[in-house]
């Protein structure tokens, strides 16, 4: 074995379910389940494995269907194959930090009137409204006028925010939010889109 093949640290290859003798595509596979919608670079970041070893495993493994690749502006987010595809956009969007906010504010209360979610996600109106139409283009939350618990004294006209599907929400968060991967990276995305 040469360095490429096995420089996981014991504490990573323990956190990660796997032996000082597991294959880089078991290493490849555990990094993915754990952290599903990485791109390449940040799969390179976790595995520690050389930028043509991880290429030429990633590619037998979506052909093979050991994993997805699912492309969103032209760049792979890799997923396991077996992920429910509805399931890999929420992923995606709860690694934003804005979207994430959003959708944390909504698991805490039952319903945010616009001005709600701006107060929770700390961010400008303007970026607030980018992402909140991302997220009823996706079909993550919806919009109505109807009334909840937290919108007494609120104006029956306002529009109300909530989650479509709460429960998979919550479970998606509980399975996969336990996980501290750094989204420094995703997080840009804020700023981009707030330019625009």
């Amino acid at each position: 074995m040469n360095n490429s093949d096995m420089v996981l640290s014991k504490t990573t290859q323990k956190f990660l379910g796997l032996s000082e003798f597991s294959s880089n595509q078991e290493i490849i596979k555990s990094v993915v389940s754990k952290y599903p919608g990485l791109r390449f670079h940040e799969i390179k970041k976790e595995t520690k494995l050389a930028n043509g070893t991880l290429q030429h495993h990633l590619g037998q493994m979506t052909k093979s269907n050991s994993l997805k690749a699912k492309y969103i502006d032209t760049i792979p987010r890799y997923y396991d194959y077996d992920l429910d595809t509805v399931n890999h956009i929420i992923l995606l969007r709860l690694r934003q930090r804005t979207t994430s906010r959003i959708i944390k504010s909504l698991l805490k209360n039952e319903c945010q009137t616009f001005s709600q979610l701006v107060k929770f996600s700390k961010k400008s109106p303007g970026t607030v409204s980018i992402y909140k139409n991302m997220l009823l283009k996706d079909n993550i939350i919806v919009g109505d006028t109807n009334s909840c618990t937290c919108s007494k004294g609120i104006t029956q006209t306002i529009i109300k925010y909530r989650l479509v599907e709460p429960e998979k929400i919550r479970m998606l968060v509980e399975e996969y939010g336990k996980t501290t991967l750094r989204q420094s990276v995703d997080n840009l995305a804020d700023i981009f889109l707030a330019l625009k």
